[in-house]
């Protein structure tokens, strides 16, 4: 039997390789980037799920792209939706990305991909035959330089951007960096695949405007926006949304036919009623306050001991910069003996391209209490300091 050869490129995802370690007894996991359960609104979720269970629309199929009230509230969470495009339920903001990438770029073409990326997409570019390639923005470069000069070489068709709350560095583009990255794709012609999952978890100030609202301001660029209700809501409901222009739209709803016919109905109607609740904003306060406590809690430690920590404003990651002579891959082994998962800086680089990342490591703070966030920071920290001595 001979696989394709879309199916035998896919990358092994490094993430995913690391979850038999996160089932061993008493093993504080850093590594993975998953919510804490004591951040879901069981109350408000599971009266949304008793309301959706009682009606006849959750347990029949539905609308390719999306279930209407859904579109509507999530309408209201989003950057407004723009004349003539269109807001498509997908599920969750990696399937959004998948088909917006598959509608602009044909196997064999080529897309910029951020640097440090997470591994996921590196996957779904494989088993789209999309060759991707790197650019950076560096938090001092408020020009681009680096970016300029990569579009003007042509051939590109498509970038992807996470600006806000990035995975893996947690770090944000200022809004100079966001609106110069549009003023280059406009005049190069290349659209722009934003993905915005983090948007709602900001730990102080609100982040700058998203790349889709800052848009407006910069004539000729195209942009898709990905959301994604698994950070603040619930992944396990497996929802998102692309906003795009509405021929671009239909692609992508086209596309995703093709695959799973419609998002989940069921999950569909309890998004519905629980968006409609009005639980939702002192929800995100608590899970703001939970994050900002565990980050502060992991951030700390880590200063103390010697680690470059930078300083971000939400989301769930931190992409410290180990104590100079230290190695992330040696580190990762001391640390899984320690019972402490991290997940080593190599595993957010382009392929060929780890060398620079060796010295770096990302941490979630988000999965684990504040408690047993300073337990981990100190098993590491102590995996560390065994290493020394």
């Amino acid at each position: 039997m001979h696989l394709s050869p879309l199916v035998t490129s896919i990358p092994e995802n490094p993430l995913r390789a690391l979850f038999p370690y996160a089932g061993r007894p008493g093993m504080l996991n850093l590594a993975s980037g998953h919510p804490s359960r004591d951040a879901y609104d069981v109350p408000g979720l599971e009266a949304a799920a008793a309301a959706a269970a009682s009606e006849a629309n959750a347990w029949s199929y539905g609308p390719a792209g999306g279930d209407p009230d859904l579109i509507e509230a999530l309408a209201g969470l989003s950057a407004p939706v723009p004349k003539g495009h269109r807001l498509l339920v997908t599920s969750g903001a990696q399937q959004a990305v998948d088909l917006a990438l598959r509608a602009l770029a044909p196997p064999g073409s080529r897309v910029l991909l951020p640097e440090p990326i997470y591994p996921a997409i590196l996957s779904l570019c494989a088993a789209a035959g999309i060759h991707p390639l790197g650019y950076s923005v560096a938090a001092g470069d408020q020009d681009l330089a680096g970016l300029a000069g990569t579009l003007a070489e042509g051939h590109i068709r498509a970038i992807y951007a996470l600006p806000t709350f990035s995975n893996p560095t947690g770090e944000s583009w200022s809004r100079r960096q966001r609106l110069r990255m549009l003023e280059l794709c406009a005049a190069a012609g290349v659209p722009v695949v934003e993905d915005d999952p983090y948007r709602m978890i900001h730990l102080d100030a609100p982040p700058p405007s998203s790349l889709a609202e800052l848009s407006r301001k910069v004539p000729g660029v195209v942009v898709v926006h990905a959301g994604s209700l698994s950070k603040f809501v619930a992944p396990g409901l497996r929802l998102g949304w692309a906003i795009a222009p509405a021929p671009l739209a239909q692609a992508m709803q086209e596309l995703r036919q093709a695959t799973d016919l419609q998002p989940n109905s069921f999950a569909q109607r309890v998004a519905v009623h629980y968006l409609r609740s009005g639980r939702v904003e002192a929800h995100l306060e608590r899970v703001r306050a939970l994050y900002a406590a565990r980050k502060t809690a992991l951030a700390s430690v880590l200063h103390l001991a010697g680690f470059d920590v930078p300083n971000t404003g939400g989301g769930m990651f931190l992409f410290p910069r180990l104590p100079e002579g230290q190695g992330a891959d040696a580190l990762f082994e001391r640390a899984v003996a320690a019972n402490v998962l991290i997940a080593p800086g190599r595993a957010f680089a382009l392929p060929g391209r780890g060398a620079g990342l060796d010295d770096r490591v990302r941490l979630c703070f988000a999965g684990l209490s504040e408690e047993r966030i300073r337990e981990a920071a100190q098993r590491l920290v102590g995996a560390m300091e065994r290493a020394e001595s």
